[in-house]
């Protein structure tokens, strides 16, 4: 008797497991609630290998997104995601990461992100109008998100990068150098500090918030590698402090 019910308990097991193997990702997706700033459309395969046509995070626009779970990342009740994203034939990001969920935090691993300069400055409250030039590069070793107290950042290490930086402002090509960022944590939020190492004379720290708030703040110090074509935009920033600075915020 006792055999006849390990048979069938091996057999249930079996079942189910199958079962969840061949479980539609539409079908996780549509249980699952995601922030109303979130949407997804186009979902396709199963929970071991889904792909996603489109995923909006608010004003932001990710394509061909696909993900592998790790079998073997279940056993440690820490599933493991390989996610990839976007390619160059794409509007929007391009990128991959690793994610790994627990209850208590999300931790992001081996992140690479390229996305256009110009999608990142329309979303900023600039003081005119411009078109951004290039492509700002991210590369993430890990970053660690506390699910507890209201998505805090816990710990961040990564580097990002702008090269052959340039903007169209008052109609005109202006080049600006290359720029280099820290990413870390800072009360919280997910941080980027710029370098002061540029030709713009910038000092800037850029943060992402809970709900992907941005905000930033710093200073524009015009030196010998200022851009002369940016002298007529510089009325525009407003007065100049007794250091000779412009004040930055958004």
């Amino acid at each position: 008797m006792k055999k006849k019910f390990a048979i069938t308990g091996v057999f249930l097991l079996t079942y189910v497991f199958f079962l969840i193997v061949t479980l539609p990702a539409t079908l996780l997706m549509s249980q699952l609630p995601l922030p109303k700033n979130i949407s997804i459309s186009g979902v396709t395969g199963s929970v071991w290998q889904t792909e996603i046509a489109q995923l909006t995070i608010g004003k932001n626009v990710v394509e061909k997104v696909s993900t592998k779970l790790s079998f073997w990342s279940l056993f440690t009740l820490t599933p493991r995601l390989a996610i990839n994203f976007g390619d160059s034939f794409s509007a929007g990001p391009e990128g991959e990461l690793i994610l790994a969920l627990s209850q208590e935090s999300a931790e992001i691993t081996d992140l690479t992100l390229l996305i256009k300069a110009n999608d990142v400055a329309q979303q900023l409250a600039l003081p005119l109008p411009i078109t951004a030039k290039g492509d700002v590069e991210l590369n993430i070793a890990s970053v660690e998100i506390d699910l507890k107290k209201n998505n805090q950042c816990i710990s961040a290490k990564g580097m990002a990068a702008w090269s052959k930086a340039g903007v169209v402002a008052l109609e005109q090509n202006i080049k600006l150098g290359n720029f280099n960022a820290d990413i870390s944590c800072e009360n919280g939020a997910l941080a980027l500090v710029i370098s002061d190492k540029n030709d713009l004379g910038l000092t800037f720290n850029a943060y992402v918030r809970q709900g992907g708030r941005f905000s930033g703040n710093g200073y524009l110090k015009p030196g010998v590698k200022f851009p002369q074509t940016l002298n007529n935009v510089l009325p525009f920033l407003g007065k100049k402090d007794n250091q000779g600075r412009y004040r930055l915020s958004f």
